[in-house]
C-alpha cells in the first residue's frame, strides 16, 4: 500500500472508484496474541474485467492424497502457508482506498509522517499488491503461482482441479 499525497490524489483516475477500508477484528485465545485486528478493503466496490474465481482442489481430493502419502511406505508429505504469497502478488491495474484518519493512532500517523497526508479527514491508499477484500487478489496470486510452478517443471493435472505434478520426479 502507498499512501498519497494531495497532489496523487487529484491524479487518480476518474473512472476509479476509491473504496472504504473494513476494519476486522477476531478474538483467537490459542494464538500469543489473541486480540487481532487487519484491514482489508471494501471489496464490493471494486470492479475488475478479467477472472476472479480460483481453481482448487475440493477437501475429497486432498484426503485421497493424505490417504494416499500415508499408505504408501517411504513417502512424505510437505505443506506450505501461501498466505503471504496471496497476499504480495503484484497487480497489473493499482485500486484505491481511504481510512478516517481519526481511526488511526497518532502515535502511526506521526511515526510513518503521515499527518501531512490526510486530506480532508481522509488517508488515501494506492493498493499495488494483492490484499484481502480484493475480489482478484486470488485469481492474480494463482496466475503467478501457475507460472513459477511451471518454470519449475510442474503441470497441472487434467480433470483435478488444483493438483500438480512435476514431469520427472514422483512430487505431487
Amino acid at each position: 500500500v502507498l499512501y498519497l499525497t494531495h497532489e496523487q490524489i487529484k491524479n487518480i483516475p476518474a473512472d476509479c472508484t476509491i473504496t472504504y477500508t473494513r476494519i476486522v477484528t477476531n478474538y483467537i485465545p490459542q494464538k500469543a496474541n489473541p486480540n487481532q485486528v487487519c484491514i482489508t478493503v471494501g471489496g464490493n466496490l471494486i470492479t475488475y474485467p478479467g477472472e476472479v474465481t480460483t481453481r482448487t482442489a475440493d477437501m475429497v481430493t486432498s484426503k485421497i492424497l493424505w490417504n494416499n502419502v500415508l499408505s504408501t511406505p517411504g513417502a512424505k508429505y510437505c505443506c506450505t502457508e501461501v498466505k503471504n504469497f496471496y497476499l504480495e502478488t503484484p497487480m497489473d491495474c493499482y485500486k484505491y482506498m481511504r481510512i478516517p484518519a481519526c481511526l488511526i493512532l497518532e502515535t502511526f500517523l506521526k511515526d510513518y509522517t503521515l499527518q501531512p497526508k490526510i486530506y480532508n479527514g481522509y488517508l488515501y491508499m494506492e493498493i499495488r499488491k494483492g490484499m484481502y477484500g480484493l475480489p482478484q487478489s486470488g485469481s492474480i496470486a494463482t496466475k503467478l503461482l501457475r507460472k513459477q510452478l511451471k518454470s519449475h517443471g510442474y503441470y497441472e493435472v487434467p480433470n483435478t482441479l488444483g493438483i500438480w505434478k512435476h514431469k520427472t520426479r514422483p512430487t505431487i
